[in-house]
């Protein structure tokens, strides 16, 4: 499948937004008239979501964590129509397809070209707060941005994160986005080097996994 995003091209006037298919690569008829038939349903949902932010509670609207977990959610719902591929979401196109009819206030990182579209897009980042297991007590977007960008083994394995939450997430105190870049960096220092993807975390016994987040919780207090 294809997706329709819309780019902006310096052709010496200063940027021009161009409408671009993704992938970049020779698509068909059918596969053309397919991305038109999504970028017209996308438009159509988006817009849903943007009259829906106009009423959102104002708790949720000023908290940048909750917003972009309000927005996650939203984005989850979109992802199961039927012209959006398995490979749309794999190849990561999906989210700068979908982010490009966001409103103002919901609109981040469209034309950061290292990111958008990448395994590190905002709206990946927004989704996977709202559905991945054991997120409830991440209270920064620094924050997860650390476990995010730290390496997917982090964040998307479905493993870690839960057993995280049960030692962080009582402590009696919020936690700053220096806490969870400290948490990150831990973690990234005790699970094994060959652990480089979720599905390498996935296949480590549970015990080990345990011994992992209780090494992360003893030396988070006891290291500066």
């Amino acid at each position: 499948m294809a997706v329709i995003i819309r780019e902006y091209i310096d052709i010496g006037s200063g940027p021009q937004e161009v409408r671009a298919f993704l992938p970049k690569d020779v698509i068909s008829k059918s596969e053309r008239e397919q991305a038109e038939k999504l970028d017209s349903i996308l438009r159509t949902v988006v817009e849903k979501i943007n009259q829906e932010y106009e009423t959102l509670d104002k708790n949720t609207k000023n908290n940048e964590i909750e917003k972009w977990r309000w927005l996650g959610g939203k984005i989850n719902e979109i992802l199961p129509l039927p012209l959006i591929s398995e490979k749309d979401k794999a190849n990561h196109h999906i989210w700068p397809a979908i982010g490009q009819y966001l409103r103002q206030e919901l609109s981040r990182g469209l034309r950061d070209s290292k990111r958008s579209g990448t395994k590190n897009d905002h709206y990946r980042k927004c989704w996977a707060l709202a559905t991945l297991p054991g997120t409830g007590w991440i209270t920064s977007w620094i924050g997860w941005d650390a476990f995010t960008d730290r390496g997917e083994q982090l964040a998307y394995s479905g493993k870690l994160l839960p057993l995280l939450e049960e030692r962080f997430g009582n402590l009696g105190r919020k936690l700053t986005p220096d806490d969870f870049k400290k948490i990150a960096k831990l973690l990234v220092k005790h699970i094994p080097t060959k652990a480089q993807t979720p599905k390498d975390i996935e296949y480590l016994p549970e015990d080990k996994l345990v011994e992992i987040a209780d090494a992360v919780y003893d030396e988070f207090f006891t290291s500066k």
